[in-house]
């Protein structure tokens, strides 16, 4: 009986060195798992400014399309919800006439001292060569579009032309 003791107690058991060893793993494997939310969190501030930019480029990009910049080369800081945001336009004609390379340019300061700068470039036709929205220059310029009056019914005010004596529809 005696001998039977002996060998429950002997049963196997973890030992203190093994314990070590595993919480040595375990705090390696923490380590690297905080090192890539680290990154991660890095690597999605990077888009979110990358998308930010993106969209304040082309808005910038817009306005020019729409004349509301010029495309000799301005530059400013966005106002409203995208403070810190500043941008440039550049232009350089091409040997079309009235063709332009529109470049703008959208960069942000970090806090680290480092600038973020996002690029977006078009062929844009120069919006001045399309008019002006000036109903007596387009009749000073010898413009021959009927002149239409408020009260008229068969006026929408859209800017299609009409298709009087031809149809359009692809339905046969």
């Amino acid at each position: 009986m005696t001998f039977s003791r002996s060998r429950r107690s002997l049963r196997p058991a973890v030992s203190l060195l093994e314990v070590l060893i595993s919480l040595t793993i375990f705090l390696i494997a923490l380590i690297g798992l905080g090192q890539l939310v680290s990154l991660s969190s890095e690597q999605a501030e990077e888009m979110r400014l990358q998308t930010e930019g993106s969209r304040l480029a082309e808005s910038k990009l817009a306005e020019v399309l729409a004349g509301v910049v010029s495309l000799n080369g301005e530059s400013g800081s966005f106002e409203d919800d995208s403070t810190g945001w500043d941008w440039v336009v550049e232009s350089e004609p091409n040997s079309i006439p009235n063709l332009y390379r529109v470049t703008v340019r959208v960069s942000k300061p970090r806090p680290d001292g480092s600038v973020f700068e996002t690029t977006l470039s078009q062929f844009v036709l120069d919006p001045a060569a399309f008019g002006t929205l000036d109903p007596e220059s387009n009749s000073s310029s010898g413009s021959t579009a009927p002149s239409s009056t408020p009260m008229d019914p068969a006026n929408t005010g859209s800017s299609t032309p009409s298709t009087t004596g031809r149809s359009t529809s692809l339905m046969r």
